[in-house]
């Protein structure tokens, strides 16, 4: 039998018959339908495929070419389509933010996050962008503790300050910027990337548990979630 598994920079999910990949190393997204969904789809979480079944086999070539599957158990993942909970309660009101009592520091240490988060999506691949994310959480975050209050806090203030910054509002740029700024108070949310088929979207947020940081909740409720950084 032969044996399949995803790239690490390589992620999915499941709309209807439908598969949506998502490849960091190439910036991309790409659906997939008809008998190559099926063969892959067949494939999980086994990675096998019957060599009996010749036309999945030939369907599964163009994954393969395309880099969206490997046969080297070395250098590749199960297959497993992302499973993540959308969340369903503002951390705060997006009409009406909270007002904080603004220091010094915020704004320092706001200004450095917007500009981190410029240059990494100026300068820097995206793989590399979320690879460093998610290392950094991994490394200062290592017990999962998560203290909900600080983040709505936090999150006020960057919002508060965001028209300091003259970038365009873009769910990427901001969510990463919110990102930089709460990782500088040892803070480390989910950054979630999902999409939407009809009509055709991808869109990013932050949120962790059961809250949902800089979103609306009736807008996110209609994405699937493809990656949790």
């Amino acid at each position: 039998m032969a044996e399949y598994f995803l790239p690490p920079h390589v992620h999915f999910c499941s709309r209807g018959d439908d598969l949506v990949f998502l490849d960091l190393k190439q910036d991309d997204y790409m659906l997939i339908n008809g008998a190559t969904a099926a063969a892959l789809r067949a494939l999980a979480p086994s990675g096998r495929l019957d060599e009996s079944r010749p036309e999945a086999a030939d369907a599964l070539q163009e994954l393969l070419a395309g880099g969206l599957l490997v046969t080297d158990p070395r250098q590749g993942k199960s297959i497993r389509p992302t499973q993540a909970e959308v969340a369903m309660e503002p951390l705060i009101d997006p009409e009406s933010v909270p007002r904080v009592r603004l220091r010094v520091s915020h704004f320092y240490k706001f200004i450095a996050a917007c500009t981190t988060a410029a240059a990494r999506l100026r300068w820097q691949r995206i793989e590399h962008t979320v690879k460093a994310v998610e290392l950094r959480k991994a490394r200062y975050n290592s017990n999962g503790t998560f203290d909900i209050d600080a983040a709505r806090e936090l999150t006020a203030v960057f919002q508060t300050l965001r028209t300091l910054f003259p970038r365009d509002y873009l769910c990427l740029f901001d969510s990463l910027a919110l990102l930089e700024f709460l990782a500088r108070y040892r803070i480390f949310p989910t950054w979630m990337f999902a999409v939407r088929l009809e009509p055709w979207n991808a869109h990013c947020w932050v949120q962790q548990g059961q809250f949902i940081f800089n979103e609306d909740v009736e807008t996110a409720a209609g994405f699937t979630p493809i990656m949790t950084v």
